[in-house]
């Protein structure tokens, strides 16, 4: 299947995006590596720091990946001691996911050191430059979320 042409706006701009985000990347390895987990094992525990006592469906919906895989990731972590299973009170066939203080330590330490590292970076933008960024980028994430949102009411038309 052919591929929709891009603008060359739309060329330029994730071009943009993908240099920007690669600045984060050493910053992240390190992390990574410190704490021994994967980028799609810190993106749940980061899911379950919003939301927790989240089941296996609903962290597979969130990180695109399958029920099973999901299962797999909780596996590891569980026996890390970042996070703890428990059995859903309002569905006993159903399973909460809670996390636990290391869990609760790796998202914290991750994101503050990321936090601090992207506010160096943008300490070189001016304040005109700040604001049209922040509006970009939250326009961009309501798109994104609002895309995510379609994208799972169309894989489970019976839930929404």
């Amino acid at each position: 299947m052919a591929q929709p042409e891009r603008s060359p706006e739309v060329e330029e701009a994730l071009t943009a995006f993908y240099s920007a985000s690669a600045l984060l990347d050493p910053l992240r390895l390190t992390i990574w590596d410190r704490e021994g987990l994967t980028v799609t094992q810190l993106r749940l525990l980061g899911h379950l720091a919003v939301h927790e006592g989240l089941s296996n469906s609903e962290l597979a919906d969130l990180l695109y990946v399958t029920r099973p895989s999901v299962s797999a990731l909780l596996e590891r972590l569980e026996r890390g001691g970042f996070i703890r299973r428990e059995v859903a009170s309002s569905d006993r066939r159903g399973i909460c996911i809670w996390l636990q203080p290391r869990g609760r330590e790796a998202v914290s330490s991750l994101r503050e050191e990321l936090r601090q590292y992207s506010a160096q970076l943008m300490a070189g933008l001016t304040p005109p430059e700040l604001a049209a960024f922040t509006t970009a980028v939250s326009r961009f994430a309501e798109v994104g979320a609002a895309r995510r949102r379609r994208d799972l009411a169309a894989e489970h038309p019976f839930t929404t």
